[in-house]
């Protein structure tokens, strides 16, 4: 509302984007590694876990979300072993969708990590998974931590036909209705071109007591393949209040979740993509400013205003909408929106972050996502992402990345793990 504005980073000067991954080591400390460590491993397995006191205090709200809360952080780590001809490095086992997908593995639904997570089992309610392979402590109650987890270990991926609940899987461009080749005539729109740069390989969700911005600093990322023009990692953390929505925004900021999506380039993005559209994505993320004609004078705006977020619920017949409600779903329902100034970017190494603040959403758009908060367990949810055309050369519009989330309950039983980062904002 009014007197938010939109934070623009701006990209390195270098132009490729070096992709690896960053493990932490030892002790917990008040800071992540800087580092990167490419980490190529032959075992699927870990070594002895090592319990770790720590104890923290805060000297503001600001400091930690830990205040006054001592805890053992069971650290698991790799077993290295010395790489030979067998060897399977990172970048092929880790989040190897394709292979997946392609595989003749019966299981419903399986983790993206292969090897790593157990399968799922086709039973309803078994959101959760077992986090044996993250970092992670209890404090006494039924509440769970994680601090520098693997990313994509919460929510398993989907691979059966039939959606079942607490997963996430593949979903085609084509589902969203976007600008087609004749829209600036006819303001007419039609199924997006059915590839995407960016393809999904997992998603997180973390309860936490205060937004976390910049995100991918507290998460293990996956190792992935640099590419010259683009980054090869887009990551998606989307920000949602669990705390009662007051029409006043206040300080935009409270309990709530993270909702963490996570992308890689398409193998086939240099071939599939189309030279206008690799430009977009390149002006993009490297915040180019652009001249937009207006009247009675031109003014120049961030090329990053054009995102705009997709969205949409495919079955709205299962959550037992009021009268009032259906006429707000189908008003709303998969109608893209610009995503400003509700938005941040970040960017690593070996990625490129994109924060959607919905805390600081319209009053009556956070108070629809608290209305609805409890029933989208019984939900099916399309969600992605593309860059607005403004030109008729930049037409027909193509989805920037997109998944759909089947059944996620965004009420927090003690399924959802609470993401710990000892780092100060």
């Amino acid at each position: 509302m009014g007197a938010c504005l939109s934070k623009s980073n701006r990209m390195p000067k270098s132009r490729k984007y070096s992709l690896r991954s960053r493990k932490c080591h030892g002790k917990v400390s008040a800071s992540i590694p800087d580092a990167p460590v490419a980490w190529c491993n032959t075992e699927s397995h870990f070594a002895h876990s090592e319990s770790i006191h720590v104890e923290t205090a805060v000297k503001t709200h600001r400091k930690s979300e830990l205040s006054n809360l001592t805890f053992h952080l069971t650290q698991l780590q790799w077993h290295h072993s010395q790489m030979d001809t067998n060897a399977l490095c990172q970048e092929e086992a880790w989040f190897d969708c394709v292979s997946i997908l392609e595989s003749d593995s019966d299981d419903d639904f399986i983790s993206v990590h292969g090897d790593y997570f157990p399968s799922v089992g086709s039973a309803i309610g078994t959101q959760m998974l077992q986090f044996e392979n993250a970092s992670r402590f209890v404090d006494g109650s039924s509440k769970r931590y994680l601090y520098h987890p693997r990313a994509g270990l919460v929510v398993p991926c989907s691979m059966g036909e039939k959606s079942m609940q607490g997963c996430w899987s593949v979903l085609e461009p084509s589902n969203f209705k976007l600008r087609g080749e004749s829209y600036f005539r006819d303001k007419k729109k039609s199924p997006a071109p059915n590839y995407a740069p960016y393809t999904p390989i997992g998603v997180d969700l973390f309860s936490c007591p205060r937004k976390i911005n910049h995100i991918a600093q507290h998460i293990d990322l996956p190792w992935v393949k640099a590419h010259e023009k683009v980054p090869s990692l887009l990551i998606v953390n989307i920000q949602l209040p669990t705390y009662p929505a007051a029409m006043f925004l206040g300080d935009s900021d409270g309990e709530g979740m993270c909702l963490v999506l996570y992308f890689k380039l398409s193998d086939k993005f240099d071939k599939e993509i189309s030279p206008q559209f690799q430009d977009s994505i390149r002006r993009f993320v490297h915040d180019e400013i652009e001249k937009v004609k207006g009247f009675p004078m031109d003014s120049s705006a961030p090329y990053r205003e054009r995102l705009k977020i997709l969205a949409g619920l495919v079955n709205p017949e299962d959550l037992h909408l009021n009268s009032t409600e259906k006429k707000l779903v189908h008003a709303y329902n998969e109608k893209p929106v610009l995503s400003r100034p509700q938005h941040n970017f970040f960017w690593g190494s070996d990625y490129f972050e994109i924060d959607l603040d919905i805390h600081r959403f319209s009053y009556i758009s956070r108070k629809g996502f608290e209305a609805f908060r409890e029933r989208l367990k019984h939900g099916i949810l399309n969600l992605g992402l593309t860059i607005q055309a403004q030109k008729q050369e930049e037409l027909p519009e193509h989805v920037l990345c997109c998944l759909r989330l089947n059944k996620i309950d965004f009420i927090n039983h003690g399924q959802i793990p609470t993401l710990v980062k000892l780092v100060d904002d």
